[in-house]
Order: structure tokens, then C-alpha cells, then sequence
């Protein structure tokens, strides 16, 4: 077996390799598929070697006459294994590649069984090798097409590592990413979709931003629709996203970026049919732009009176409660409720923006912390050298 393999898939080992190959053939044989082997071929490595090919190439043949999935899985398994007596690392790669292929070209809808197929013979290779990148995309294919991830963990991080170890092209790199986002978001892993989505757009140098335009206006919507994401104002550095220069979707990332609830209210009275269109609704776009305005405006102040909140946001004064405990509990602030003076303590809040200003309040109080260590120091250096009152010897 070759050291490129994990020792994860079924192994066969009643009778030969050669006879599991001649008994799957006679089987295919019985469904349809067509071999060409010359007659009277012998039992040996070069016949095996002609004949494994051909056998991938007809196992979509399973799907359409097993109903039964355990005699799929164990025709699949039958050729993993074959596979895994190859000698040479250029024939388990072309063999591995050609069965994955072969899984997701067949025409049935037995999607679940065939992301189960792919998953497990992902697991079998070690990821070292370079065609798994084929058999990865193969079964996001299968993940989105299905809207179901089982048998196998997807960590952006961890393929990013798998990425550079196959030395994949950027072009190569794209497609995996965009097969990321959306298989994530097929499974309803909204969070993830969105930082696939980014590490896309990264790819994207100056020159190239415009190709990805599309991706770039689905990556806004896809922040600002997000209920939990309250910070976008690294999306502005991406290239694509530059792109949008002139775009609506640009001009409202903006808004969502540094800009308040009235900026929003123009933009929407200005852009109804835009807005109307988005994946996301006015409502949530309006919720949204009361807890950045409140962000803001605790920024610069260590409380707010109900009645600003009333002004600021659109708020009736029966909502203002509930909606700071909204700030408070999505971490958007920090800070408690004095009801009967209707006002909001704040101890913190998040930056929307991380610019000069922000910086600026850092060093502030780094200095200030500094200042305060020097002191504590000090005291602790006049405590210890301190005499007595009445003299050391009483």
C-alpha cells in the first residue's frame, strides 16, 4: 500500500486484486458496460493496469442498477482498494482523480449517497497529495448540490495550508474559495460563507478587481445582511470592492461602514427599487442602523440620555429599553440601564472604524498605563526604603 494513503478504506482481501477486478467486471458486464481487453489476456500487473480504468469508468453503472446503497458503497470500496495497490504516485492520482470524476458525472439524484462516496475517499489520501485538490472540489460540488455536510469537516484555515501545499495556482485557489462560500451557505453556515467569500476577493490584485464584481456586490449584501457581523470597514481594502466605484452597493457599504440611521433612510428614499431587491429587508437594514448609530454615538460619551435615543434613532419611547438591551446583549456595547433616570451607562463600545483616531486613543492609554506603572513604582520604592517613626532600634 502506498505511504499517500491513509489506511481508512476497506480492504478486500478474500481473494486477489486481479479476481476482485475480473468479478467487477463480470458484474458490469451484466449492467451494460463494455470492456476491451484483448482474448485470452493474462492474470498479470499490465492486464490489471489496462483494466482498472475502464472499471472506474463504468462504475456510475452501480447508481443505476443497486438500489441498494451498501452495494454501491461496496463497489466503491472495491476500487479504492484496488487503487491502493498501485505502485506509482502518478497512477493513484490519475485513477483517484478519474473516480471522483466518474462519481460526480453520474446523472442520478443519489446526491447524499454520492457526497458520502467522495468524503470517504477524501479521507483516504493524505493531503499532501496533489490531486486531492480535484477530489476536494469535486465534493463542495457535491455539498452545495445537496445542502448536506456529513463524514467530513470543512475548516477554511486547513484548506487554505492544503492550498499552498499543492502549490495551486491562484486561478485553482478561486475556485475553491467560491466552491467554500457556496457550500457554506448551501448548509446554512452563513458566517463561514462570508470569510470564504473574503478570502476570494483577496486574491483579486488591482487590476484584476473588476473580474470580480459580482462577488464583491454579494460579499457587501452578504455583511450587511449578516445580524452578528457589525464591523465591515476592511472590506474597503479589497480590490473588487473598490471596483464597485460608482455603484450603489458600494455607496451603501459606506453608510453601514462610518454613516448614520438618517444616511441610511436617504439612501433607501432615494434607492427604493435598489433596496427593494437586495437579499435583505429594509427592516433588517433599518434594525441594523439603529445599533451602529448607537455605536457611534457612544463613542464619545459615558451616557445617553432615552431622549437622544428617541431623536437619533426613530425610536417610540416604549422600544428604547428593549432595544439597549439588544445593543447589550449582541455585544455591541457595554453598559447597564439607570431606568429611573432613562439614561444608558456605557463602559465600552466597538469601533466601526479603525483609522488614526482609534490609534490614537490606544497610545493614549498605553501612556497613561505607563504613567500609572511608573507611580505604583515609585510608591513601592519609597514603602521599601521607608524608616520607622521613632527610629530603627526602638
Amino acid at each position: 500500500m502506498s505511504n499517500v494513503l491513509n489506511a481508512v478504506a476497506p480492504s478486500f482481501i478474500s481473494v486477489s486484486y486481479f479476481e476482485q477486478a475480473i468479478e467487477m467486471k463480470k458484474m458490469l458486464e451484466r449492467y451494460g458496460g463494455k470492456f476491451a481487453l484483448p482474448a485470452g489476456f493474462e492474470e498479470n500487473e499490465d492486464t490489471f493496469l489496462e483494466l482498472l480504468p475502464q472499471l472506474i469508468d463504468q462504475f456510475p453503472l452501480y447508481f443505476k442498477y443497486c438500489t441498494v446503497d451498501s452495494e454501491v458503497e461496496s463497489g466503491f470500496f472495491s476500487l479504492i482498494s484496488m487503487i491502493q495497490l498501485l505502485s506509482q504516485i502518478d497512477q493513484i492520482e490519475s485513477t483517484s482523480k478519474q473516480l471522483s470524476s466518474a462519481v460526480l458525472s453520474d446523472p442520478s439524484d443519489r446526491l447524499p449517497l454520492k457526497s458520502k462516496l467522495l468524503a470517504h475517499q477524501f479521507n483516504c489520501y493524505q493531503p499532501t497529495l496533489p490531486s486531492t485538490y480535484l477530489l476536494l472540489v469535486n465534493l463542495l460540488k457535491l455539498v452545495t448540490q445537496t445542502g448536506q455536510l456529513r463524514h467530513i469537516s470543512l475548516d477554511i484555515d486547513q484548506i487554505s495550508r492544503w492550498l499552498d501545499v499543492w502549490k495551486s495556482e491562484i486561478p485553482e485557489q478561486r475556485v475553491v474559495f467560491r466552491l467554500l462560500h457556496e457550500a457554506f451557505s448551501a448548509i446554512q453556515q452563513g458566517e463561514k460563507a462570508i470569510a470564504a467569500l473574503v478570502r476570494l476577493l483577496k486574491l483579486y490584485t488591482e487590476n484584476e478587481g473588476v473580474e470580480a464584481k459580482s462577488d464583491a456586490h454579494i460579499c457587501v449584501i452578504s455583511h450587511i445582511a449578516h445580524p452578528k457581523i457589525f464591523v465591515m470597514d476592511h472590506l474597503l481594502d479589497l480590490h473588487p470592492i473598490r471596483a464597485l466605484d460608482g455603484q450603489l452597493s458600494l455607496e451603501l457599504l459606506h453608510i453601514f461602514v462610518d454613516g448614520d440611521l438618517n444616511d441610511y433612510i436617504e439612501f433607501y428614499n432615494n434607492n427604493l427599487e435598489f433596496v427593494e431587491k437586495l437579499a435583505v429587508t429594509h427592516e433588517e437594514n433599518m434594525r441594523k442602523m439603529r445599533l451602529l448609530t448607537l455605536a457611534s454615538m457612544a463613542q464619545d460619551c459615558q451616557e445617553i440620555h432615552f431622549s437622544q435615543l428617541t431623536d437619533k434613532l426613530n425610536l417610540e419611547p416604549g422600544d428604547v429599553e428593549p432595544f439597549i438591551i439588544e445593543a447589550i446583549g449582541s455585544g455591541l456595547i457595554k453598559g447597564k440601564i439607570n431606568e429611573p433616570e432613562e439614561r444608558v451607562l456605557i463602559r465600552s463600545t466597538i469601533n466601526r472604524t479603525f483609522k488614526e483616531a482609534q490609534w490614537q486613543i490606544i497610545k493614549n492609554k498605553l501612556e497613561l498605563w505607563q504613567k500609572n506603572l511608573v507611580s505604583i513604582q515609585e510608591s513601592i520604592k519609597m514603602s521599601h526604603f521607608a524608616i520607622p517613626i521613632g527610629g530603627a532600634g526602638g
